[in-house]
């Protein structure tokens, strides 16, 4: 049994450190920023009992997930035979990217669309330990499980559908963050956050006198 669960982590290993191409890069962007969307919604379900769509942008997708996922795999993959650092490191550099997110959103737009204020370890309400943590494992399952996974299913594709695949997302992708960009998606249970002030720089209606502009 020792033998055989040893075998299964050396393949992972193995398989974690396999280069992946531009176009299997960007279908894992597109695929874990729809996974960290579904988690968001399911999250403000099963917590707050509201359907909402979470994230700045009208599609499936969350970016910051998607762009974490990524460079996890691109950037940290080297570090697959040793998981505690793997671990260590993905934390680390998702907090990072998170925490940039929410300086940039908020520099931009004056809103937050999160708040760890009330959590006992954060900084600035921007990132926590309890998110970086989670943050850790998911990555970790990742680099290990999914990344792989999808990898492998994705090569089984046409050369040719994969190429019209990836476009076809990055076309949408970029309509949505053109449009979002202007009018981003704001409200209860988005931008809203119980016991939390928020600082606005522009209100909906300067958000939409700024876009007739254009």
């Amino acid at each position: 049994m020792v033998a055989v669960y040893r075998e299964i982590a050396a393949r992972r290993i193995r398989s974690a450190g396999e280069k992946y191409s531009v176009q299997t890069l960007t279908l894992l962007f597109f695929a874990f920023s729809m996974a960290g969307w579904l988690w968001e919604v399911m999250l403000h379900v099963v917590f707050d009992g509201e359907l909402v769509n979470r994230g700045t942008l009208l599609g499936p997708w969350l970016p910051i997930y998607g762009a974490g996922g990524v460079a996890v795999v691109i950037l940290l993959r080297r570090l697959a035979d040793r998981p505690q650092m793997l671990f260590a490191a993905s934390a680390l550099l998702c907090g990072a990217i998170e925490y940039g997110t929410s300086v940039y959103l908020e520099a931009v737009y004056g809103l937050r669309w999160w708040d760890y204020s009330t959590y006992t370890f954060n900084i600035g309400g921007r990132i926590c330990l309890e998110t970086m943590l989670l943050f850790g494992v998911g990555c970790c399952v990742a680099v290990y499980a999914a990344a792989p996974a999808l990898a492998a299913r994705i090569g089984r594709l046409p050369k040719a559908g994969r190429n019209v695949l990836c476009a076809a997302l990055v076309v949408l992708f970029a309509f949505d963050f053109a449009w979002s960009t202007i009018h981003p998606n704001i409200g209860p249970g988005v931008t809203e956050h119980a016991g939390i002030q928020q600082v606005r720089l522009f209100d909906h209606a300067q958000l939409t006198a700024l876009a007739r502009t254009f």
